[in-house]
C-alpha cells in the first residue's frame, strides 16, 4: 500500500510543480500578472446580455467551459530568462502540439495546444512571446485551460489584449 501511495505521489508531483512554477511570477513586481480563474468566468456568464445577440451568447458559452486563464508580462532580463527556462521546462513535461510559430516585426510567438474532446476543442492553449513592444524587450506567458472553443479564442484573446492575439485570429480565419 505504501509503495503504491509513493508512486501515486511521484506521479503527480510534476503537475503540481509545474503549476507552480508560472505562479510564482505573480507575486513578483517585475511582472505585470493577470489570473482569472473558474468563479470568475462562471460569474460572467451570469451577466444579462440581450439574447438577440448571438455572438454575446457564443461568447459567454467559451468563457463558461473555463477554467483559468493565467497571463504574465516582464520586461526585466532576469525574469525574462526565468520565464525562457521555465517555459522549455513546462513544454518538455506537458503533452502539448505545437501549433504554430511567428517570427514578426522582433517577436517570436509560438502556440501550443493540448487536445481536447474533438478536433474544434483544445484543453489548453498556451503562448509564450519572446521579443520587444515599443523597443522595449519582453516576454510573455498565456495559458488558457478548460475547454476551449477554437472558433471563439480569438475573439477573448483580442479582447484581454494579449500580445500575439493578431497571429492567433489570421491563423484562425486561415482554418
Amino acid at each position: 500500500m505504501n509503495r503504491f501511495v509513493i508512486t501515486l505521489l511521484l506521479a503527480i508531483a510534476p503537475m503540481f510543480l509545474q503549476a507552480q512554477n508560472f505562479e510564482k511570477y505573480e507575486d513578483m513586481k517585475e511582472v505585470d500578472a493577470m489570473v482569472m480563474t473558474s468563479k470568475m468566468f462562471k460569474m460572467l456568464a451570469k451577466v444579462d446580455l440581450s439574447e438577440n445577440d448571438p455572438e454575446a451568447r457564443e461568447y459567454m458559452k467559451l468563457i463558461e467551459n473555463l477554467d483559468r486563464i493565467q497571463i504574465y508580462k516582464s520586461s526585466n532580463s532576469q525574469v525574462m530568462s526565468q520565464m525562457s527556462a521555465d517555459v522549455k521546462s513546462y513544454l518538455q513535461k506537458a503533452s502539448l502540439e505545437e501549433l504554430m510559430r511567428v517570427n514578426n516585426e522582433g517577436q517570436n510567438i509560438k502556440f501550443y495546444s493540448a487536445p481536447g474532446k474533438n478536433d474544434n476543442y483544445v484543453k489548453e492553449l498556451f503562448m509564450y512571446l519572446e521579443g520587444s513592444e515599443n523597443d522595449k524587450p519582453m516576454s510573455v506567458i498565456l495559458s488558457i485551460t478548460g475547454e476551449i472553443d477554437l472558433s471563439q479564442l480569438s475573439k477573448l484573446t483580442s479582447d484581454l489584449k494579449v500580445p500575439g492575439a493578431e497571429e492567433l485570429k489570421k491563423a484562425n480565419k486561415k482554418s
